[in-house]
């Protein structure tokens, strides 16, 4: 998403290549690819209410979420914050359901992973990665 910039594409390039080469990066890209494939076909944007989450681990991902930065200059900026989210997005996925039956309940999980998603907005499209 950089690519205006031939300078700032290449320093993308080079930071993603040293992300990939890490050993926890299949479960910092599974985490972030699974918020990102749950809410892409979404055509509502939802909004996080915080007197709606039930669950404890939902809660501790809505603070952790709150803690960290939304805006990146770089692509080590976004995955550095992605990596601190993975220990609270994967207790909220094995414990809370994201569809749940109550529409209020679902709306608002959908919001907490529709933030996740864009946090990649502008600063990296890992979608096209293979294993996204």
């Amino acid at each position: 998403e950089q690519s205006a910039n031939p300078a700032a594409s290449a320093r993308a390039v080079k930071q993603l290549q040293a992300w990939v080469e890490r050993e926890d990066w299949s479960t910092i890209l599974d985490g972030f690819a699974r918020c990102v494939r749950i809410t892409r076909d979404q055509k509502q944007t939802f909004n996080i209410d915080e007197k709606v989450l039930v669950e404890a681990e939902e809660k501790q991902l809505y603070q952790a979420l709150n803690v960290e930065r939304l805006t990146f200059n770089d692509v080590d900026e976004f995955l550095s914050a992605v990596a601190k989210l993975i220990p609270p997005i994967t207790a909220f996925f094995d414990k809370a359901l994201v569809m749940a039956d109550d529409k209020v309940v679902r709306e608002n999980r959908l919001g907490l992973l529709q933030r996740i998603a864009a946090l990649s907005m502008g600063v990296a499209d890992l979608s096209k990665l293979e294993g996204f």
